[in-house]
């Protein structure tokens, strides 16, 4: 096939380098030509439809402005099929003239590539053909931790800090501050971006030593590895509400292609990905936070285990070679 994927962002964006060009390559691998391009600017969408023309698919890639709309429409009236590919909820705030072009767009799509039981929930009053297409990683890009006992072990998140900070703070603090009382850990942050409210909440707690860092040059999987490396657990903590119901779970998948054990709130895919006291612990209260992590702490050989379920978890389920074969035989339906 002869596929075009417009796409958000380009590599240093995270849904565009996991959900874009990570399966190019592996639709490159298995035979397909890929081109990929950007629309930041208006004049760039007349490229792009010269591009389609010898297309068999065109994605769209959480893009959902008034000209990818002009463009998709174009596109069905020559006969093209097009994908609406969508990993997060279309606005954080639920703004409606936003939540209105991504309807728009999903209606006028041959199908929509949903990240999430919840996206293709969202998707479905507004198309019949909606393809559950989950967030994947990319498995030689993460080393698979060998876990030991220790005296002190590190707690680690990976992400946005800008925007996770508040969910970081309300769901961590509290159990950080029990936990530090009882035993010492180290709380690594990688992608603090320098939010001084973090730095706040957390320093000074007692037993805590902070390891924060503010960014990493994201598109680098060595630096991604390098970052997890000291993890001896995964942490993904996430608030309830309209906006994280819909998240894909990847900094999960992330932990579990690191062999590491997973402690993570029952929210959006994470109550998918993360399987209870199989690959992790599923948290909703502050007493499940402190349960999961002294539990964790304390058992290098559960650590262990937990961690080669959660590989062969992502193995299984989540390697992008395997999300790319469906992906293929989606286009080619």
């Amino acid at each position: 096939m002869n596929i075009l994927w417009i796409l958000l962002g380009r590599e240093d964006k995270a849904s565009s380098r996991v959900r874009g060009y990570w399966v190019a390559e592996a639709l490159k691998a298995r035979g397909h030509s890929v081109r990929i391009r950007h629309t930041e600017h208006r004049l760039q969408y007349l490229s792009l439809l010269a591009a389609a023309r010898t297309a068999d698919a065109v994605i769209f890639q959480k893009k959902y402005g008034r000209y990818d709309l002009l463009a998709a429409r174009v596109l069905r009236l020559l006969g093209k099929k097009v994908f609406f590919d969508i990993d997060d909820a279309p606005s954080r705030t639920r703004a409606s003239a936003t939540m209105q072009r991504a309807n728009r767009m999903m209606a006028l799509s041959s199908g929509v590539l949903a990240g999430s039981g919840a996206l293709a929930r969202l998707a479905r009053p507004h198309q019949s053909a909606v393809h559950l297409v989950p967030s994947g990683v990319l498995l030689e890009n993460y080393r698979v931790k060998t876990h030991m006992p220790a005296d002190r072990i590190c707690l680690g998140w990976i992400g946005n800090g800008a925007h996770y900070a508040d969910d970081l703070i309300r769901i961590l603090q509290k159990p950080l501050q029990r936990i530090g009382a009882r035993r010492p850990v180290t709380f690594r942050i990688v992608g603090a971006c320098g939010v001084q409210k973090l730095y706040q909440a957390f320093a000074g707690i007692e037993g805590v030593a902070l390891d924060f860092i503010d960014q990493i040059p994201w598109s680098d999987p060595g630096a991604v590895a390098d970052a997890i490396a000291p993890f001896d657990i995964g942490l993904y903590p996430l608030s309830q509400g309209p906006f994280n119901e819909y998240k894909c779970a990847f900094k999960a998948l992330e932990y579990m292609a690191s062999g590491l054990p997973v402690a993570a709130s029952g929210v959006g895919a994470n109550a998918e990905t993360v399987l209870d006291a199989e690959t992790g612990f599923l948290c909703q209260s502050e007493e499940d936070w402190v349960r999961a992590i002294e539990t964790l702490a304390g058992d290098a050989d559960l650590r262990a285990r937990f961690g080669r379920a959660g590989r062969a978890r992502a193995e299984q389920h989540y390697g992008v070679a395997r999300l790319a074969a469906r992906l293929e035989d989606i286009l080619q339906a």
